[in-house]
């Protein structure tokens, strides 16, 4: 779920790598960045893409000029205003439970989820707050070029495999999972 608090008309598509806002300000396309979302998701959790809604939550004070079917709700790209995401949810629940003929999971696989997401839930504010700065390229701590260009190559302690700066970050704040090492996605579901 990317939520965004817009109140000019938002313009879109679905592959479009930059939206824009009343088309003067260009944003990332909200999916773009939910697609990072997900792949850390299905990193923590056990579950199909299939079951996957990949949801934009927009404040009631703009309006969409988006693809239509980001509206439609057998899309799994879904594009919502905050005052329908309730409703939209329930709607995909019931659509899911009408095709499968049954829920998708059980009570206790949603518990067990929530039990995995909320362990490696960012809670401490002030990793929190460097995570964003990360996310959004700079540091507070006076990183140089140099050093900055060493965190970005980071690898995988198992298989050697270069790792994003999002892999390196998440590993790094999740030292009790991960002891201070770096794991690329695949090698990150096998430690616990």
């Amino acid at each position: 779920m990317e939520t965004k608090n817009f109140q000019e008309t938002i313009y879109g598509g679905r592959d479009r790598k930059t939206w824009s806002v009343n088309g003067k300000f260009s944003m990332l396309n909200p999916f773009h960045q939910n697609y990072g979302h997900i792949s850390l998701l299905k990193a923590i959790v056990p579950i199909e893409s299939s079951n996957i809604v990949s949801s934009v939550s927009f404040t009631k004070r703009c309006t969409f000029k988006v693809d239509f079917e980001l509206r439609n709700i057998q899309s799994n790209d879904l594009i919502v205003y905050d005052i329908e995401l309730s409703e939209f949810i329930t709607r995909k629940l019931n659509v899911l439970k009408l095709l499968k003929g049954s829920p998708v999971y059980s009570e206790n696989e949603i518990e067990k989820m929530y039990l995995l997401i909320n362990q490696v839930n960012l809670v401490d504010q002030e990793v929190r707050e460097r995570h964003v700065q990360i996310l959004k390229g700079s540091t507070s701590n006076g990183n140089s070029n140099d050093e900055k260009k060493e965190q970005e190559k980071e690898k995988c302690k198992v298989c050697g495999t270069v790792v994003s700066k999002k892999v390196n970050e998440y590993c790094l704040t999740n030292k009790k999972r991960f002891n201070g090492e770096i794991y690329c996605y695949e090698h990150q579901r096998v430690i616990k």
